[in-house]
Parts: C-alpha cells; sequence; structure tokens
C-alpha cells in the first residue's frame, strides 16, 4: 500500500514547478536553492530563498502576473517587497505553508560582486547585518535548480578554493581590529553591560571572520558558526566553551571583567596561531 507523499516531497515538487514557471522567462538565466541540501523547513519554522539571476530583472508586475497565473501552485503571491539593496528585488510566496522567498538579481551585478568580493574589497560587515563573504558561501553551497548557461556553476568553479590574497587581507584587517580594546575597557571599567555588548560583538565579529580565514572557510554569517568551528582544525583551544563563556559572562556587570579577558585570551592564541600557520603569500 503506497502512503500519502511526504511534506517535503510535496514541497519539493512545488518548488521544481515554481522553477519550471519562473524559468520559462527568457530573461532568466539561473535559479539555486540556499541551504544545499539541508532539510527543508516545516511551515511557521523557516523560510525558503531561491537566489534568481536574470539577463535583465522582469518588472515587478510582470512577475505578479506569471505567479498569479498559477493560484494552485502558489499561495499569497506578494511581489515587489524590496526593491534593491543586498537581497535584490524580492517576491514572496508560500509553497506548501512554506514562506517562500524570491530574489532577482542580474547576471552582470553578480560576477562583479563576486570578483570585488574575492579581490578583497569587502573584508567585514557591510550595513551594519550584511557580510559581502557570506555571498561566497551562499554561492559555494548554493543548490543549483536551473542553470542553462553555467553561471552558477562557474561561480562555484570559482570558489573551490578560498584565495590566498583574500585571506591575508581578512586576517591583517581584522587582528589590528582586535587590538583596538578602547571601548571594551571603558565599559570594563564603568559595568556599562550595554557598552559592552556593542564592542564585545564588534569584536566577535573580527575574531570570527579572522577564525575562518585562517581555515580558509567564506563566512556565511552568526548563524551556525558553531558548526563550522566544531569542524575547525586550527582554533584556540576549547575555542567554543571559551566564546560561550565570553557571552555568558558578558551579560552581568560585575563579571565583565572575566568575559573580557576570555575574549583577550582568544585573541592572543589566535594571534599565535596565525602566526604559526600564516597563509605564505608565495604560495
Amino acid at each position: 500500500m503506497t502512503g500519502r507523499p511526504r511534506v517535503t516531497d510535496k514541497l519539493e515538487n512545488a518548488i521544481q514547478k515554481l522553477v519550471e514557471v519562473v524559468a520559462e522567462q527568457d530573461a532568466i538565466r539561473a535559479i539555486g536553492l540556499s541551504g544545499g541540501e539541508r532539510a527543508f523547513p516545516e511551515p511557521g519554522k523557516g523560510d525558503i530563498d531561491l537566489f534568481i539571476y536574470c539577463s535583465v530583472i522582469p518588472a515587478s508586475q510582470h512577475r505578479a502576473d506569471v505567479l498569479n497565473s498559477h493560484p494552485k501552485l502558489i499561495q499569497i503571491g506578494e511581489t515587489g517587497l524590496m526593491e534593491n539593496g543586498h537581497w535584490g528585488q524580492a517576491d514572496r510566496v508560500w509553497l506548501q505553508g512554506v514562506e517562500t522567498w524570491m530574489m532577482y538579481f542580474t547576471v552582470a551585478e553578480a560576477r562583479s560582486e563576486l570578483e570585488e568580493i574575492l579581490d578583497g574589497y569587502y573584508v567585514g560587515r557591510e550595513d551594519s547585518e550584511f557580510y559581502p563573504i557570506g555571498r561566497c558561501a551562499l554561492w559555494k553551497d548554493l543548490r543549483v535548480l536551473y542553470d542553462p548557461d553555467g553561471v552558477l556553476q562557474s561561480f562555484k568553479n570559482r570558489l573551490v578554493a578560498y584565495p590566498l590574497k583574500l585571506a591575508l587581507k581578512v586576517i591583517n584587517h581584522h587582528l589590528k581590529a582586535l587590538q583596538d580594546v578602547e571601548d571594551l575597557k571603558r565599559a570594563v571599567l564603568q559595568k556599562d553591560v550595554l557598552f559592552f555588548h556593542y564592542a564585545l560583538d564588534l569584536a566577535l565579529d573580527h575574531f570570527l571572520l579572522a577564525l575562518f580565514a585562517l581555515n580558509r572557510e567564506y563566512f556565511p554569517s552568526r548563524k551556525r558558526s558553531e558548526v563550522f568551528i566544531h569542524k575547525f582544525k586550527v582554533k584556540p583551544a576549547d575555542c567554543e566553551d571559551r566564546l560561550r563563556q565570553v557571552i555568558r559572562l558578558g551579560g552581568q556587570a560585575d563579571t565583565l571583567d572575566q568575559s573580557y579577558e576570555i575574549l583577550g585570551s582568544l585573541e592572543r592564541d589566535l594571534t599565535a596561531l596565525v602566526e604559526i600557520g600564516r597563509p605564505n603569500p608565495a604560495e
């Protein structure tokens, strides 16, 4: 006896049908699904991100017409929710009850962004929340759904190895930034928890980006950082536990000094590891 199709199977089929519908437009040159082969979320417990690359991005009204022509496939389609910025022009639909974002970019701007990132023009966080290097992590693991011109495969080929030039720029920039502890020290002296967290957030960014570069791994974002760190071969001893201590002790005025000391010891250990294993420019 054949059972009912699983929710994941239904969702997989819905995504494939949506890709077929969108790809009927001549301007669409590639479509990928973020997250690699991770399991799909259940309704209300996450979302799906589709990255759509075009010769020219179709107008919002045209995209709406395409989506609205398939009411049995797509629930509550909304277009034009984002019109520019780091996440392109974005529409939102629901497939099998799962929130699904469709983000449109031009192939030309994506290629330019890739080369600028790899050349080291963007080594840190931009606009408070966006990590350009995270785009490389996304492209590297992107699940290709439609790629007749080999656009996404060319990105993946470009990202197989973390470029030495980028690794050196990222490591040097963030180790230097970690030396600026004025705000952290002031917050400790004043027992100012909120100010400490402001400075700590910046310091953690510098530490993580340098650590990831040392291990030649594109930093995706703060999400799932520990999963990567757990797999790293080059890292300070007990790195994950010490990072958690920094955060836990940084939540109370009376333990800010302990948080600061552990953070400092992590920075010193990371610097020592960099000196031992610093990539050789002659490689």
